[in-house]
């Protein structure tokens, strides 16, 4: 009997190669690192030494010179055993050892390899044939699937499974091992095994079905879900099992879970996609719903929702959504505040957000979005911009969802390239602006001036001309030209110093309690006489009272000029709608017009100082331009949000929104 000094810091396989040696017949000393080996290797002088060549204090090749490098010890045989270096690396030719294995290895091929180190062969059984080694137990087995990296699965020549590796059977079983052999019919119903596409693998496509009927299998892709609904995406290995006389007699099959490389792949292509549609997007307004896309399709999320951070109201509002076609929407509220909901919380704590199971107790989705999701688990990434959060993505998964390294990674990072884009966006917007300002004050000198001091020098000139005997009476039309061209030059310079002066700052606004309610009904009284001469009806809805804190005079000039352009853009016979309200910390003023409408393309730019949109030429509706502008300057003054809407299924809504709070 001899002496084997086996030097293996992993558990597992101590077992597998110490059963071994003892099934052998041999004594077997167990150490855990290459310190204590070299130790036991001078105390008790074994026959052979068995070592693993990455370990802690003093790994195997280390291991194996320092005993060559001693006379009494230098000619123990010594096995190394590796995961980490080839059998052909130059450093294992070197230090001296008179075998290397590579893991992983069947017992076969280490039973055959200890004999040898040992001196030992088995003996020919009569009439030359091999002697066959008894069945190993059950014990034995167990340590050995234990032991190994990859999961195995046997099955029978029926094809019924008989050996599986600890943990296969929640993979190939579903909820459990059944007692008894799995029959082949019951492994895709049972598993949900799919193809990573997603459709469901046919029987006769199974790695070890096909293995059955004599096909060696190589990197066979099979999705599976285990019992907690958890994906796994697996590489399957699988051959036949024959018998002396070739006959198959069953199959074998090494499964690999690459979920996590699977992933990792996925996850670098959706980042590759969303930087594609960052690159191409045309305009903002197509950008939130192309990059939900690339990130749901791309991660497999179902549902995902964008919201942007509304500064007048300090509350996220919807901006974009994905829905896959399978998926279901969820009630969503028009805004939420800092720290409701899914999307509220992850803005107050400006971090990632996870939800592993949406159903749980304290979950803190919103209760009516608790109650009718039919989704497992959810999250949300805050979008930044240096230390602001602009917005939220929150995210919705059919499965368990556990905050995963690499996705918290990608999440971060898809997080931040949007955040950055869309502040980039605002900076080439604000260039843009200012060199379209500079063009159209440019154009302003070129007609808005010129036109009337054409008419005011023209007509002037004609008065000149005129003989001396021409009556007061008889110039009497061109003088009332002059005046009228001389107004318009005079109402258009006081706009463009009063927009000035409000863009600068140099314009002081008061600040008191304002009867918005008041001032609107005052301001649809002043347009009801222009409206009637056009036959358009101005439907009013206001509150009572509604207070907010501003400048009077100013926010009745927003209101004039906002009334005066729905009634001056509406056609005969139509209805302008006025409606005001209070929502939570805010108060909102709409009005809605059935007039031709605002393309979407134009609707960023009718804010800018003298731009005039393309309908408003076509019909030939006066106007400089600017009512929007100060309009727009007024609002931004007093904290709050000027947009435009279309109204289907002509015209436009304006919705401005003011602080009810202190400004």
């Amino acid at each position: 009997m001899a002496l084997v000094m086996l030097a293996e810091d992993n558990v597992d396989h101590q077992r597998i190669v110490a059963e071994v040696v003892r099934r052998l017949g041999h004594d077997v000393t167990v150490v855990g690192d290459g310190r204590a080996g070299l130790a036991a290797v001078a105390r008790r002088r074994p026959d052979l030494v068995v070592t693993d060549i990455d370990m802690p204090h003093l790994d195997g090749v280390q291991l194996c010179r320092t005993l060559r490098a001693d006379p009494a010890l230098a000619d123990i045989p010594i096995m190394l055993l590796t995961g980490y270096l080839p059998p052909s690396d130059p450093q294992l030719a070197s230090v001296g050892a008179t075998t290397v294995m590579t893991k992983p290895f069947s017992v076969q091929e280490l039973t055959s390899a200890l004999r040898r180190q040992l001196g030992e062969d088995p003996p020919p059984a009569a009439g030359g044939a091999a002697v066959q080694p008894d069945p190993p137990d059950a014990a034995f087995v167990e340590a050995l699937l234990e032991g190994l990296d990859v999961r195995v699965v046997t099955c029978d020549a029926d094809g019924r499974l008989t050996v599986r590796s600890p943990g296969m059977s929640e993979l190939f079983c579903g909820d459990g091992s059944p007692d008894g052999p799995v029959p082949l019919e019951e492994w895709v119903p049972r598993a949900g095994l799919r193809h990573h596409d997603g459709t469901l693998l046919r029987t006769e496509e199974l790695p070890l079905v096909r293995a059955l009927a004599g096909e060696d299998v190589r990197d066979a892709l099979v999705l599976a879900g285990d019992a907690g609904g958890q994906e796994h995406w697996l590489s399957i290995n699988a051959r036949p099992i024959r018998d002396t006389t070739g006959a198959i007699t069953g199959a074998v099959a090494a499964v690999h879970d690459v979920t996590v490389e699977h992933r990792a792949r996925r996850f670098q292509d959706c980042t590759t996609e969303v930087l594609a549609v960052l690159s191409r997007s045309p305009d903002a307004f197509t950008l939130g719903d192309e990059v939900l896309r690339a990130v749901g399709t791309g991660v497999g999320w179902p549902y995902l929702r964008l919201w942007l951070v509304d500064p007048a109201g300090d509350v996220l509002r919807p901006a974009a959504a994905f829905l896959a076609e399978n998926a279901t929407p969820m009630p969503m509220p028009d805004s939420i505040a800092r720290g409701e909901g899914l999307a509220g919380l992850c803005w107050q704590r400006g971090d990632l957000l996870w939800v592993p199971d949406v159903h749980a107790p304290g979950s803190p989705l919103l209760p009516q979005v608790v109650a009718a999701a039919k989704y497992r688990a959810a999250g949300a990434v805050p979008l930044r911009s240096g230390d602001q959060v602009n917005g939220v993505l929150t995210f919705f998964s059919w499965s368990p969802q556990e905050p995963e390294p690499a996705l918290a990674v990608l999440l971060r990072g898809i997080a931040g390239t949007i955040g950055a884009y869309l502040e980039r966006r605002r900076a080439e917007e604000l260039a843009a602006h200012l060199a379209a300002a500079t063009d159209e004050y440019i154009a302003l000198v070129g007609h808005e001036l010129r036109t009337p001091l054409t008419s005011i020098s023209a007509y002037t000139d004609l008065i000149a001309e005129s003989p001396d005997e021409t009556t007061i009476g008889e110039v009497r039309n061109l003088i009332e030209v002059i005046e009228r061209n001389n107004s318009r030059l005079h109402t258009l310079i006081e706009r463009l110093l009063d927009l000035a002066a409000l863009e600068s700052g140099h314009a002081q606004l008061t600040s008191v309690d304002v009867d918005l309610a008041e001032i609107t009904s005052a301001g649809v009284e002043a347009i009801t006489p222009v409206a009637r001469e056009h036959r358009i009806t101005v439907d009013v809805r206001v509150p009572a009272g509604l207070t907010v804190p501003g400048d009077p005079r100013r926010l009745r000039q927003v209101v004039d000029s906002l009334l005066s352009n729905a009634v001056k853009f509406s056609p005969d016979d139509s209805t302008v709608t006025v409606t005001l309200a209070a929502d939570g910390d805010l108060a909102v003023l709409t009005i809605t017009d059935r007039g031709t409408g605002i393309p979407v393309a134009e609707q960023a730019s009718m804010f800018r100082s003298l731009y005039r949109g393309r309908n408003a030429h076509q019909a030939g509706i006066p106007g400089a331009g600017l009512g929007l502008t100060l309009s727009r300057v007024l609002v931004e003054r007093h904290h709050g949000t000027i947009t435009l809407a279309p109204n289907r299924p002509t015209g436009t809504t304006v919705t401005v929104r003011f602080p009810r709070g202190q400004s």
